[in-house]
Formats: structure tokens, sequence, C-alpha cells
């Protein structure tokens, strides 16, 4: 009877996860993950890290050669009133929220360079478990790529 308990809350709460994310085909993935600059590699690399630096990202990994930025944001750091699941007699919270995101770049020419950025919700738990969510909007993508541009054009007007 117990597993069968907690089977049904580990799938309640997939169910509830699967069904908070719209499902995108690859083409829509890429339109909304994908833009190109009219810039060069190294300014569109520098100003992406700037924004994300200036959005509180902590840089966990670059490789300016390889064309990776690896970044994440804690949203909380401790929320143990969410209450997730029960196995026996322990109990699992959510101890921990952040944002991660991949940035790639790849050099197209000596003025074009093309990105790709993947956003995804994490959330740890007192049990040492952690989960992880594609975010899939197009406002959150949008927002962070305008003020990567910006930071790209403030950089080519001081002659960078």
């Amino acid at each position: 009877m117990k597993n069968l308990t907690l089977l049904s809350t580990v799938l309640l709460f997939l169910t509830g996860c699967l069904a908070t994310t719209p499902k995108l085909t690859p083409q829509q993935r890429r339109a909304l993950q994908v833009r190109t600059f009219d810039a060069s590699y190294g300014n569109v690399f520098k100003g992406a890290r700037t924004v994300l630096q200036d959005e509180g990202y902590i840089i966990k990994n670059q490789d300016y050669d390889g064309g990776m930025i690896l970044a994440q944001k804690e949203t909380s750091t401790s929320n143990s009133s969410l209450f997730l699941t029960t196995v026996g007699d322990n109990q699992s919270y959510v101890t921990g929220k952040s944002f991660d995101i991949s940035f790639s770049l790849e050099k197209i020419n000596d003025n074009l360079t093309e990105t790709r950025m993947t956003l995804q919700n994490t959330t740890k738990t007192s049990t040492g478990g952690v989960s992880g969510r594609e975010v899939v909007d197009a406002e959150v993508y949008n927002s962070l790529y305008n003020k990567i541009n910006v930071e790209i054009q403030r950089r080519k007007a001081r002659g960078l």
C-alpha cells in the first residue's frame, strides 16, 4: 500500500511538471533559443557574459575558444514550507531553486556570430534530489537577448 501511495504521489508530481511545459517542435525551440548578431565573436561573448552577471547569474564555467558560457542564478535558497513527497518516514522539501543557462556561440565570419541560449529551471530537495524543467517562455529569452544586444551595441560604440 505504501508503494502504491508513493507511486501515485511521484506520478502526480511528474504529471504536474510535464503539464506546465508546452511541447515545442525542434523548429519552434530553435526560433526561441537562437539569435544571430551582426557583431564580432569577442563582442558577443563579452556582452553575453556581462549581461548574465548584471542579471545576477554566477558564471560557473566559460570557454572562449569553445564558445560556451554556463551560468546559474539562485532564485531561492530555502523554502522548506513546500512539501514534495513522503517515502516511508522521510519527507522531501524544496531547499533551493535556480535558473541554469547554457549559452553557446559560433563565429560565422568576422562580423557575424550565431548564438543559442538554453534555460532550465532547477529544483533541489532536502533529500538531495535535483530536477530540471526547460524554460520555454519567449518573454524570458527575448528580454535576455535584447539586453545582450544593447550591451553589444554599447561595446561597439566604445570601439571595443
